[in-house]
């Protein structure tokens, strides 16, 4: 067995689901000690991996932890764990799907019945969790689109920065978020204006949220899509002088950080 093939085992060892074969298997990995038995102490190292876990799930979802109170949240956390591995190795990385989890768990719960806005306000969590350990950006390139004819401005396409994410809801996350992590205690929050379109960006090394119009949520789920600029024009004729407005300043924000500019086909040669 070499390295690779032993560190699989033993983490699928240390996996609540662990079948019994594999926990076999992997007690024979592990020196006997006459202290500590090799089935103890698996279950001593699954339970520091588990509670590591939880304790990265916390971290990410602050807002989500003080809502539901450390007890049913590190249940709710372990509950995760169990039905949803992670393959990732980097705990920070850890949790992407716990949204959907928590989905799924409020609206099965009745107790829950009234929390069912958690899932969309991890999803938010997740964001400016993402958004801190994102790569910088490099300088938006002006000059290449300033040297693009028409056509072929019309043929480029916008890429969002690495720490740039979107959220439509219908519930009034970005301001349960604020209140349950104010420094006093969580306020009742009043609903504005329904569904609310967010964008979550890190422009000076913290994420901040900021909610935006209809207009430039679609603009940049466009761009996020892959949409050519003659594209998001077209289908939205009854916009185009918005759109030319908003571009730039989504550029200065930093949510747009780079454009493509590709030679449309009517000017490549054969």
């Amino acid at each position: 067995m070499n390295l690779v093939q032993t560190e699989t085992l033993f983490s699928a060892a240390l996996a609540p689901q662990c079948s019994a074969s594999q926990c076999t298997r992997a007690r024979h990995l592990l020196r006997e000690n006459e202290h500590i038995p090799t089935e103890l102490a698996l279950r001593i190292y699954g339970n520091n991996v588990s509670g590591a876990r939880i304790k990265s799930l916390a971290a990410a979802y602050p807002a989500c932890f003080r809502i539901l109170g450390g007890a049913c949240f590190n249940n709710m956390a372990g509950r995760f764990i169990e039905h949803a591995p992670s393959e990732q190795p980097d705990l920070n990385r850890c949790g992407a799907s716990f949204s959907d989890f928590l989905d799924d768990w409020t609206s099965t719960q009745t107790q829950l019945s009234g929390y069912r806005y958690l899932g969309d306000l991890a999803r938010l969590e997740w964001l400016c969790h993402t958004a801190y350990y994102a790569e910088d950006d490099p300088s938006f390139d002006f000059t290449a689109l300033s040297k693009a004819g028409h056509n072929a401005q019309q043929a480029c396409s916008f890429q969002l920065g690495h720490s740039v994410g979107m959220l439509q809801s219908v519930y009034p996350v970005m301001e349960i978020r604020e209140s349950n992590l104010s420094n006093g205690d969580a306020t009742e929050v009043q609903a504005g204006a329904l569904p609310e379109y967010l964008v979550v960006s890190r422009p000076v090394f913290q994420p901040r949220v900021e909610r935006v119009d209809a207009i430039i949520f679609a603009v940049l789920a466009s761009c996020l899509e892959g949409m050519t600029l003659g594209h998001i024009i077209d289908t939205n004729r009854h916009r185009t002088k918005a759109i030319h407005e908003i571009l730039p300043g989504l550029i200065r924000r930093g949510w747009i950080t780079s454009v493509t500019v590709d030679k449309p086909r009517t000017e490549r040669s054969p």
